[in-house]
């Protein structure tokens, strides 16, 4: 799945202008760059999850039935059957609810 982002990330004012921040990447007083660090507790975090996650391979994820599956669907070799996938939500609601 693609996701395109339509909307502009830049800050605007009520009239949809374009606001220059000084210091900010775009403006005249800094060089535009392709990425931007952002340093904060929060944000240190957000990476060191990611850097675990990234490097966890600790066999939960059976990668070649992943593929095997990832080729079937480009094949298109399954068959969706949307009954069975609503049943395993229902099922899946009712024991994360109680079994109620």
């Amino acid at each position: 799945m693609k996701i395109n982002q339509t909307t502009s990330s830049r800050p605007s004012d009520a009239n949809g202008a374009v606001r220059s921040v000084a210091g900010a990447p775009g403006s005249a007083a800094a060089p535009e760059t392709s990425s931007v660090r952002v340093s904060s507790p929060l944000s240190a975090q957000v990476r060191e999850i990611g850097a675990r996650m990234a490097e966890d391979h600790d066999g939960d994820i059976d990668t070649a039935k992943v593929e095997e599956i990832r080729q079937a669907i480009s094949e298109g070799r399954i068959k969706i059957d949307p009954s069975k996938i609503a049943d395993g939500l229902l099922a899946s609601l009712r024991e994360l609810s109680g079994g109620a």
